[in-house]
């Protein structure tokens, strides 16, 4: 285990590391570090990780996750302190919503390489005890996938987190690519997003990733496979005709829409929040090829996610 001042910078070192190799962004995942049996920090809730600084970083109790009042944990305090009171040699743990590992969580499957837990909302109990069984279940694995959500890398230091978190990415993308045949780079149509740019819509971007093409040639409203993309994009992307005030209709109460033979128009009050969208956008159109037949979200819980997101994390950004 750590020291609390130790603990508390490997944290932010990581965080930023995190983001450097693409396995996080903006206030997505979160980490801790262990700095007693009965204690650990962790990342405070809806924080980014770019200005975050070690005495922002709340101690826990593992027992109850009790805290002293201030800023607020990670909502998912409660699967780092069921992890640490089963694993006694985990000291360091990151929770991301990276990729290829988030898109083969989505149809809830072990893999090989990674035994996954069953679906619960976000910080809910139901995610803490699903993710518990998990772990007690395979005593021998530290990479773990949460159905429709990410992963979590139990590691016994800052370094070994790393290594899982890339070795996860990197069998999980192997996995992605041997079930999704490799999908043809096409000629697209065009489209002026500058067109959709009003009040409300600071910026706009069009994303045409092979991904995404799949998701538009399928010919289907886009439901959420992961529930980052309920949150930030909407309980669906809809498929919308290349026709301005079509499109326009589709991004009502969303942030994207697919556009037949075009690509996905994403927005956002800046750059940052388009790019984010759209970083969404493809995950999630990743693990609707790789999930198949598998159902996604609910409608209700669906809805409950991005009207959560909007309520609370969107105004914490």
């Amino acid at each position: 285990m750590y020291s609390e001042k130790e603990a508390r910078e490997l944290v932010i070192e990581a965080g930023h590391k995190l983001i450097e190799n693409k396995l996080i962004a903006r206030t997505w995942g979160n980490i801790s570090a262990r700095i007693s049996d009965e204690e650990f920090v962790i990342t405070p809730s809806g924080r980014g990780y770019d200005d975050l600084k070690p005495e922002d970083l709340v101690a826990v109790k593992i027992r109850d996750c009790s805290y002293q009042e201030g800023a607020k944990p990670s909502s998912e305090k409660k699967i780092h302190a069921a992890a640490y009171a089963e694993r006694p040699d985990c000291n360091f743990i990151v929770h991301t919503h990276q990729f290829f590992a988030s898109a083969v969580a989505a149809n809830g499957r072990d893999l090989p390489f990674a035994p996954c837990a069953e679906y619960g909302l976000p910080g809910t109990d139901k995610l803490m005890n699903t993710f518990n069984k998990c772990v007690k279940s395979n005593p021998d694995a530290k990479s773990f996938l949460l159905e429709k959500h990410g992963a979590v890398l139990l590691g016994d230091s800052y370094e070994q987190a790393f290594e899982l978190a890339e070795e996860l990415e990197k069998n999980s993308e192997e996995e992605f690519r041997n079930r999704v045949p490799s999908m043809d780079v096409q000629k697209y149509d065009s489209l002026d997003v500058n067109k959709l740019i009003d009040e409300d819509t600071k910026y706009a971007m069009l994303v045409q990733d092979p991904y995404i093409m799949e998701c538009c040639y399928a010919g289907q409203v886009l439901r959420p496979y992961l529930d980052d993309f309920a949150q930030i994009v909407g309980p669906d992307a809809k498929l919308c005709p290349n026709a301005l005030m079509k499109i326009k209709w589709g991004l009502v109460g969303r942030n994207a829409a697919l556009v037949r033979g075009v690509g996905a128009v994403c927005i956002g009050r800046d750059r940052e929040d388009a790019e984010a969208v759209a970083m969404i956008m493809s995950k999630n159109c990743a693990a609707a090829c790789y999930a198949r037949n598998t159902k996604p979200l609910s409608v209700p819980d669906a809805n409950l996610q991005r009207y959560i997101y909007l309520k609370k994390y969107s105004k914490l950004k």
